[in-house]
């Protein structure tokens, strides 16, 4: 799994509705890092990201 998501591998980290757009290969834009990685945890890794930003 990605480094930048390890903190968030416990399932019961509570997202914010901090906004910090992360865009993922599955062309979705994730509002901030922890939905974002909540995805790519629920994905099994298939989603990556492709940059930082909107899609």
């Amino acid at each position: 799994l990605m480094q930048i998501c390890k903190e968030f591998v416990d399932r019961s980290v509570y997202c914010t509705r901090e906004s910090n757009p992360h865009c993922g290969t599955d062309g979705v834009t994730y509002g901030n890092k922890c939905a974002f990685c909540k995805a790519v945890l629920r994905s099994g890794g298939k989603i990556r990201l492709k940059h930082l930003g909107k899609c």
